[in-house]
């Protein structure tokens, strides 16, 4: 037997249950068209949550082979001290703070010194998280360092090992007496080339290898920076394990 039910329309079908010696017939409730559609609605949230977390995945490379950080990192060591006429006497030592900070899983800290005319160049490669290497930059870092920053960023290509890499450059000059001025480049990479990046932490990599350079500029003469990386950056490159995302 089928009733209408509180003039909605909707036929609901009864079902009879026995209850020993007597059957009770009750009304089976049939879900209505809201119903329906906040089921339908709760099913599609779901796929999407599920499909959002494995495109990020995907993205982030976490369901690919784990990265070995710690091995890749050490490859940076392995850059001899002498590249060209450019000669390190020793390795420099990041401190405790820096290094929890920047999270680095590899790094190398070094001066080059040209032997032929005395210039320095001063470079760090860091390798990490992307996380906290993306997010520190010279504009920060020397500014609060007794330094002035005295030029905008601008992006300046090269292609000394290969690729074709774009780097930030700017300057500074010291806050003393002498104002000595000091040529800043930076960028980052993936594995691949070096890339003057707006946005490092949106890169989609877990993993970057960060180089910035500092040239002290000798007798107002202009910075040797590009010369530097014509003998480092084909030699940093055999050196990094990471490769592109």
């Amino acid at each position: 037997m089928n009733t209408e039910a509180g003039g909605t329309g909707i036929t609901r079908p009864e079902t009879e249950i026995q209850h020993g010696a007597t059957t009770e017939t009750v009304p089976t409730v049939i879900a209505s068209n809201g119903h329906r559609k906040w089921i339908i609605c709760s099913i599609a949230s779901v796929a999407l949550i599920v499909l959002g977390g494995l495109l990020q995945g995907s993205m982030a490379n976490r369901w690919g082979t784990p990265v070995k950080a710690a091995e890749i990192g050490a490859m940076l060591r392995e850059i001899p001290m002498q590249v060209g006429p450019w000669v390190a006497t020793e390795e420099q030592e990041m401190e405790k703070s820096a290094l929890a900070t920047l999270e680095c899983q590899g790094y190398l800290l070094r001066t080059y010194v040209h032997q032929a005319t005395g210039e320095t160049i001063n470079v760090a490669v860091l390798f990490g998280p992307k996380g906290p290497i993306a997010v520190h930059t010279p504009e920060i870092c020397y500014s609060s360092r007794a330094f002035k920053q005295t030029s905008l960023r601008v992006p300046q290509e090269n292609d000394f090992d290969g690729m074709e890499n774009k780097f930030w450059r700017l300057g500074f000059a010291s806050n003393t007496i002498d104002k000595q001025k000091m040529s800043v480049a930076y960028a980052w990479s993936d594995g691949g080339a070096w890339v003057a990046a707006e946005a490092p932490r949106f890169w989609r990599a877990d993993y970057l290898y960060k180089i910035q350079t500092a040239s002290r500029m000798l007798n107002s003469k202009q910075d040797s920076t590009e010369e530097f990386f014509k003998d480092f950056l084909p030699e940093l490159r055999k050196h990094m394990g990471l490769k592109p995302s």
